[in-house]
């Protein structure tokens, strides 16, 4: 059984990801970090040097291989905009839980200031990063479980909460 943890950037994917995969004493894997050691270059580095399209093809190539070769439970922390590529989406629904870390847009607008190095927030102004967020969260709202992570709980008990609601 894989689980798929999703949400937009700065709402703790990567931590909370962390957090239930030690909880359910199953493996975690970040995919933006698997990419970055399969393709020996950070994200931003991939962004600068071949676009987001290009990022996009190489994201979904190690998202279906991930999908692949994991055949044990597994936690996998999505990038901000994998779900909401088509392919993605229905790869990722048909394959495991897809668990959306809702946060408003106010919480993500503070917690994007600690993330500079994100290839996003680098390029895009504070609007056109709202538009992006509001743009996304159909897709993120597609997801089998939901659970809000602005509501002050410790990525801990957040994750404990997703057990719960997984039903694992």
């Amino acid at each position: 059984m894989l689980f798929f943890v999703t949400g937009f950037m700065g709402v703790g994917k990567t931590t909370i990801g962390n957090q239930l995969a030690q909880i359910l004493q199953v493996s975690f894997v970040d995919l933006d970090q698997f990419i970055e050691r399969k393709e020996e270059k950070s994200i931003s580095d991939i962004f600068e040097e071949l676009g987001e399209e290009e990022f996009r093809l190489l994201e979904r190539k190690h998202l279906l291989s991930l999908i692949k070769k994991t055949e044990t439970r597994t936690v996998i922390a999505l990038g901000g905009g994998t779900i909401c590529h088509l392919h993605n989406h229905i790869d990722i629904l048909q394959n495991g839980i897809c668990i959306y870390l809702k946060t408003d847009w106010l919480t993500i607008k503070e917690n994007l200031k600690k993330l500079k190095n994100r290839p996003l927030i680098q390029q895009k102004s504070e609007n056109e990063l709202a538009l992006l967020y509001h743009k996304r969260v159909p897709f993120y709202e597609l997801s089998q479980v939901e659970t809000l992570t602005n509501t002050g709980f410790e990525a801990k008990k957040v994750a404990e909460s997703l057990k719960l609601l997984t039903n694992r």
